[in-house]
């Protein structure tokens, strides 16, 4: 009983309003940084029903924001009434490169974490005729030549550049890095053979390449081989220790309720083990990759610190 009534007195201290309370009638806005019809847009429609599902009483409205690198989606959850009516989509490592990049209306610690849902892992591919057949060839070409080879990713701030950047830090080597505006162009270059190498996430490695114009994926940033590549190995198998990629999760504003935040992270959890959902999942192939909030939160931190050790290093604007 004690329990209790100081749980009540904390809620009616917190800002907006009590668990008790939550949710009414008002819709919990979801905030996806990016435009209608994307990945991560198309993640959070399917999701939103599921919210439903496991928060008696919620419904849910998903609200898009595009703006440069999801600024505009990262700053309207920072900065929204921290009542459990307000969460966001949070493309990692995006909304964490922006205020190193310029000045946000945010920061790192705007957000009170929930749970990370989807892991798309970092791949490092190379036309089907190069002599490079493995991460080891790789370094030993980059060592003996540095900067001879042009490797491509979607651009300079963006999860495969960090991820590159990650790689090459950790073996000491140069490339010429090339930036493109989208996967069609990068795996033209890839294919036509005017880029030695190409990082992509995992499920867009997946769509380039064919029989007549094969490419070889010279290993994965995961922690353990995908089911979409069983035979393709890990960097870390490898002996090149980084798991790196793009990750969506969602957080809500700094100063939300613990109650309710615990509240979302459960109705995620559940969502995660439902099977209409995995079928959905499986479907869409998204890389699902839980961490509940202590996971997702420790994940960040990692990113983060890394994140600002690269840019003292190897400012990329």
């Amino acid at each position: 009983m004690k329990k209790s009534i100081i749980l009540a007195a904390a809620l009616a201290l917190a800002p907006g309003v009590a668990l008790a309370e939550w949710p009414g009638d008002k819709p919990i806005t979801l905030v996806v940084g990016y435009s209608a019809g994307g990945g991560t847009d198309i993640l959070a429609r399917t999701m939103a029903p599921f919210l439903e599902k496991y928060i008696d009483g919620a419904s849910f409205v998903v609200v898009n924001k595009p703006g440069p690198g999801g600024e505009y989606g990262f700053t309207e959850t920072a900065n929204a009434d921290p009542d459990g009516y307000t969460i966001g989509f949070m493309n990692a490592p995006a909304f964490i490169t922006l205020p190193y990049e310029r000045e946000t209306r945010y920061s790192f610690d705007s957000f009170a974490p929930i749970a990370n849902l989807v892991t798309d892992p970092a791949t490092l591919s190379v036309p089907g005729d190069s002599t490079i057949s493995s991460l080891d060839d790789f370094v030993a070409e980059a060592k003996a030549a540095p900067s001879a080879l042009t490797i491509g990713h979607q651009g300079y701030g963006g999860s495969m550049h960090l991820s590159l950047e990650g790689f090459l830090d950790m073996t000491e080597t140069e490339v010429t890095q090339v930036p493109f505006p989208g996967i069609p162009p990068a795996a033209t270059a890839l294919l036509g053979g005017h880029i030695a190498g190409l990082v992509v996430g995992a499920g867009e490695a997946s769509g380039i390449g064919s029989e007549d114009k094969p490419i070889k994926i010279l290993g994965v940033m995961s922690r353990e081989r995908l089911e979409l590549f069983p035979d393709i190995p890990t960097f870390a198998e490898q002996g090149y220790e980084i798991y790196s990629g793009s990750d969506r999760g969602f957080a809500a504003p700094k100063g939300t309720p613990d109650e309710i935040v615990s509240k979302i992270g459960e109705a995620i959890e559940k969502t995660l083990e439902d099977p209409e959902f995995l079928k959905a999942a499986e479907e869409q192939s998204l890389p699902l990759n839980y961490m509940n909030k202590a996971e997702y939160t420790e994940y960040l931190s990692e990113v983060n610190t890394r994140i600002g050790k690269l840019w003292e290093t190897n400012p990329w604007r």
